[in-house]
């Protein structure tokens, strides 16, 4: 009897005993878990820092726009010279560029006893380029003579291709001819003669503000008036031009005229031009001088001038470039 109570009691034990073990294993298995939550929450925590450092990183390697591209210097030259390839060297300007302008001026000449000559000439270069150009004078001349008459009208038009055969800074030189036209409207306004009259033109800067300079002329007749006489004549002409502060400029200029064929045989010419630069477009100048022969004539000379410069060629002091030779008879200017 009490062995069938006990073993009756022994499913009951195993009842209790198995639903302490159920519980216990529960517990124990919501305590695994959490102290598992626990140590992921943890884990996570720790490891957040690393992440988001790793995400900024990741976006500073990979930003929005395009870096420019960083190219490498330019390696220094041989000899220790370094120049920047973004800002090319400017190139060294020629000397006498060729311009083109527009020129009022006036021409008086004393003829002592036998009266006296002036003309106003309009004078005009056009320059195709830096290196040619095309001149054209064209004057209103009016003598005067010792009796009182008067002789108004054209002149003897002038026609001038020049070419710049050299241009450096330091030197040019330039060739070209002037052809005058017998087109005066009365015998004291011109020679009565067509003439044709090659030249050279050679200058050398000796100093920044001053050049010195050489113009060879020779000058033949043809056509024209037969009752005229022919003309054969050379020029020599050196000057200088001293440029002064302010846009001033003074040019002493002596030309000699050999004529082969008639009288005078020589005639010499000393001018002191003084000029100045009113803007970048506009210049003046004046030429007094005196003209003396071989024959012992004396004679007074000035010229006085206004010259616009065209803006698409104005780019330097074209006086300083290519100074205006003046009227000086048959044979030159």
């Amino acid at each position: 009897m009490q062995a069938h109570r006990v073993a009756q009691a022994r499913p009951a034990v195993r009842r209790i005993l198995s639903l302490g073990c159920r519980r216990r294993r529960r517990a124990a298995a919501f305590a695994a878990l959490g102290f598992l939550a626990l140590g992921s929450a943890a884990f996570s925590a720790a490891a957040a820092p690393s992440r988001a450092a790793a995400t900024a990183a990741l976006a500073r390697a990979q930003p929005a726009r395009p870096a420019p591209v960083v190219r490498p210097p330019t390696p220094p030259r041989r000899g220790g010279e370094r120049r920047d390839a973004a800002a090319p060297r400017a190139p060294t300007s020629a000397a006498a560029n060729l311009s083109t302008f527009v020129e009022l001026r006036n021409d008086y000449v004393s003829r002592g006893k036998s009266g006296f000559f002036n003309a106003a000439v309009i004078r005009g270069d056009y320059a195709f380029d830096r290196s040619f150009s095309l001149r054209a004078d064209v004057p209103l001349a009016v003598a005067g003579g010792v009796d009182g008459d008067r002789h108004v009208g054209l002149g003897d038009v002038l026609i001038r291709p020049l070419v710049r055969a050299v241009g450096t800074p330091r030197f040019a030189l330039l060739v070209g001819s002037d052809l005058h036209l017998d087109s005066a409207t009365s015998r004291a306004l011109g020679s009565g003669k067509n003439q044709v009259a090659p030249l050279v033109l050679a200058y050398v800067r000796v100093a920044r503000p001053a050049r010195i300079g050489l113009q060879l002329q020779h000058a033949v007749s043809f056509g024209g008036d037969p009752r005229r006489d022919d003309i054969q004549a050379s020029v020599v002409r050196p000057f200088a031009i001293v440029e002064l502060p302010r846009g001033f400029w003074v040019g002493p200029d002596q030309s000699f005229q050999f004529n082969h064929l008639g009288a005078p045989r020589v005639v010499s010419t000393s001018v002191l031009e003084v000029g100045a630069e009113l803007s970048d477009r506009v210049q003046v100048y004046v030429d007094p001088g005196i003209q003396v022969s071989s024959q012992g004539t004396v004679d007074w000379l000035v010229t006085g001038a206004v010259r616009w410069a065209f803006p698409q060629r104005a780019r330097g002091r074209s006086v300083a470039a290519a100074p205006a030779p003046r009227a000086e008879g048959s044979a030159g200017e």
